[in-house]
């Protein structure tokens, strides 16, 4: 599903207004009146009164607000409207939209001072449901004066609310919480997902979240190929190939899993089992030959190729050019418990700037190219999967910077390594060099747990060998580890969920895909 940030949104309505003709105000009807649906869904009349607070703004999402109020009172609820603004500040569309309110004779309190603030306090007392029509996806910075003091009266009453378009006070191009905001149980949003509705932390204020069309022309909300995203399972289908009857290993790739150390073959061997839970023809590990006894027990579908180590157990410069010495389109997963050793950065050097085929990259790998600070000109496709320490090395970010920043962390590192960079936590993003964004929202806070990052890059690498291209091998890879540690959580709980979890539920999840994959198919037909 394609989601926007507000300069799009922005976009959007200008167009249905230039080139379709399709004036605000019939927008701002269609959004207020799937809003006031919703609404009376979740608070049937059913013979009582339900009595509904809403607090409007005074731009176009206080506009969708009153317009949600008109259709409520005129369904037989008890509508009470709050405003922290006089008539005279409202924009064009809302402030029609008031005209027909009041001379309707809706009753509005208006909010100026303390006294009215704590009227407004006492009025949510005997409110059933609270309509958040403040601040829309326009929102930027923090929230301050009478309108933050709203927000914080309408959170403390613990009175359901119902947020249009976005809760009041989060940011609707990164979600990003600076202040005041309220905390939704349900939101609708209209047309499409906005940023601030997808991302942390402001997904998290949105409750239920239900999107609704307003009737956009379908031309302009429709995905073009280089928008941003929502993985979600349509996504994941369109982008699954089956497997013909007629098949042999050599069809679905061959994966060389390189890396490894002294006491960190553990990382290795979930990399290359994660190849083949994905569906991998073929995978070699390539590690210090101190490790084959460790690798070998542990994967007996796999084959091994030693390299020469050093004195600490470490792949030096001349064990890369033991690897390159591979012949045929291979993917190369490298880096998990690879070591920080100066000799295992100078085999990331020579692999890096000598491989020609596609290659994935992760844990120690990224830190030795963070300190390279470049990628030598390639055509060979490359996927960074680094968590927020690693890309903090990768940009010289701190850590902290880049959690602020994921979006432009990502987008930043695409362009700059040239690469599809995958940055791991809660809700993954993946970027392309082009500038597309992908977020999942697959995944729980089980898999903060060592070995989870291994196996996503075996994932990762064995759709690569299945001939996805690298930004859908990634998204696929980061939705399908997300889902499975979502099954194994769902049957053992998130505390103790391991990277074996993963490995032992990802065929799961696949068998699930493959069959929805063929009603899909049957449907068709």
């Amino acid at each position: 599903m394609r989601f926007i940030d507000g300069e799009c949104s922005r976009n959007l309505d200008r167009e249905a207004m230039e080139k379709y003709g399709l004036d605000t105000l019939v927008l701002m009807e269609n959004a207020g009146l799937r809003g006031a649906d919703l609404i009376a869904e979740k608070f049937p009349l059913e013979y009582k009164k339900v009595k509904i607070a809403i607090v409007i703004g005074k731009g176009n999402n206080g506009g969708d607000a009153l317009v949600v109020a008109r259709h409520l009172y005129n369904k037989g609820y008890d509508i009470q409207l709050f405003c922290p603004y006089r008539p005279s500040e409202f924009s064009p569309a809302a402030a029609a939209n008031y005209t027909t309110v009041e001379t309707m004779g809706i009753p509005v309190k208006f909010i100026t001072n303390e006294r009215e603030l704590l009227i407004f306090k006492v009025m949510l007392l005997s409110s059933h449901c609270v309509v958040d029509g403040l601040f829309g996806s326009g929102f930027h910075g923090t929230m301050t004066g009478i309108a933050a003091d709203i927000v914080n009266v309408i959170n403390e009453a613990k009175r359901p609310v119902f947020a249009l378009d976005i809760p009041s006070g989060v940011d609707g191009d990164d979600g990003s919480v600076s202040g005041p905001a309220i905390k939704a149980r349900w939101t609708v949003t209209f047309a499409l997902p906005k940023r601030g509705n997808i991302l942390s932390p402001g997904g998290e204020y949105n409750g239920e979240l239900t999107v609704v069309d307003i009737s956009f022309p379908r031309e302009l909300t429709e995905e073009k190929e280089n928008d941003d995203i929502i993985i979600d399972e349509t996504w994941a289908l369109a982008k699954m190939r089956p497997r013909k009857s007629e098949s042999h290993k050599g069809l679905y790739g061959h994966v060389l899993v390189a890396g490894g150390s002294d006491g960190m073959a553990g990382s290795l061997i979930l990399a290359g089992k994660g190849a083949l839970k994905s569906g991998a023809g073929l995978v070699t590990y390539m590690m210090p030959q101190s490790l084959y006894p460790a690798v070998a027990s542990h994967n007996m579908e796999a084959m091994t190729i030693t390299l020469p180590e050093n004195e600490e157990g470490s792949l030096t410069e001349e064990s890369a050019e033991f690897l390159l010495k591979q012949t045929g389109n291979k993917i190369l997963v490298m880096g998990m418990g690879l070591s920080r050793h100066e000799d295992s950065k100078a085999f990331v050097k020579k692999v890096l700037d000598h491989y020609n085929c596609p290659m994935v990259m992760d844990a120690d790998a990224l830190m030795a190219l963070g300190e390279l600070g470049e990628r030598k000109k390639s055509s060979h496709p490359l996927i960074l999967t680094p968590h927020p320490g690693e890309m903090a090395r990768l940009l010289g970010w701190s850590i902290r910077e880049v959690q602020e920043k994921r979006i432009q962390a990502v987008t930043e590192a695409a362009k700059k390594y040239d690469a599809v960079v995958v940055l791991k936590g809660n809700k993954t993003m993946i970027a392309t060099p082009g500038g597309k964004l992908m977020v999942n929202l697959t995944g729980n806070a089980g898999m903060a747990t060592c070995g989870m990052g291994d196996v996503l890059a075996g994932i990762i690498g064995g759709l690569l060998g299945q001939g996805l291209d690298p930004s859908s091998a990634a998204a696929l890879g980061v939705y399908f580890h997300g889902l499975a540690g979502d099954w194994a959580a769902a049957e053992k709980s998130q505390m103790g969920l391991n990277a074996g979890d993963i490995l032992e539920y990802l065929p799961k999840v696949l068998r699930d895909y493959e069959a929805k994959l063929k009603e899909v198919a049957t449907d068709v037909l």
